[in-house]
């Protein structure tokens, strides 16, 4: 109860440029952790690259690498490419972390950021939500509880898609429940205009 407290009040006091008076973020979404797994395992296998290739490689047919000047100049080599690394493990944090889902009680907004320069914004009003489906398919998404939500609109638009999302049923049914009240708002609105 308490954890989904603090997601709430997170929730709430977060803002974001463009926001409309009266708007309120209900839920922001990230993809799931476990989509830094495959990017872990190519990092650290190439973090470990150099290591083998020093301790095997190095002795039997470089052996000058082991010895006064051509030491450090393999010290260099080794510093530039670990700076690669790093630079290439700080691009995928970046790609991770900024690609967000922001649902407000008015609007859902798709953030994605693409490399260190480039970011995409796409928003769909809620109200002209048409269909919504989730989806977990496979042993892994079942096992840490992640899938997709597809959203439809009308059919000139595109469709929105939210790829490996933690817990996609929960979220369709909190994003139904949001599309519901935008329209019942909506219908009020229209009513009152009419009386």
């Amino acid at each position: 109860m308490n954890k989904n407290k603090n997601k709430d009040d997170r929730c709430r006091n977060y803002s974001f440029p463009g926001q409309h008076e009266g708007e309120e973020v209900k839920l922001i979404l990230r993809k799931h952790l476990i989509v830094l797994l495959p990017h872990l395992i190519y990092i650290s296998l190439m973090f470990l690259l150099p290591i083998a290739f020093y301790i095997f490689f190095v002795p039997a047919v470089f052996p000058a690498f082991l010895i006064a000047p051509y030491e450090r100049l393999f010290v260099l080599l080794l510093l530039i490419y670990y700076g690669f690394i790093w630079i290439t493990a700080f691009m995928v944090w970046v790609d991770y972390y900024l690609d967000i889902w922001i649902i407000t009680n008015e609007r859902l907004l798709d953030i994605e950021q693409i490399g260190f320069f480039n970011r995409v914004v796409s928003e769909l009003d809620l109200k002209r939500i048409q269909d919504i489906t989730s989806r977990v398919y496979g042993v892994l998404p079942t096992m840490f509880g992640f899938g997709n939500i597809k959203i439809q609109t009308a059919a000139e638009e595109r469709r929105f898609e939210l790829k490996t999302i933690p817990h996609p049923v929960t979220t369709r049914r909190k994003i139904t429940e949001l599309y519901r009240a935008a329209r019942e708002k909506d219908r009020f609105i229209f009513r009152d205009r009419d009386e």
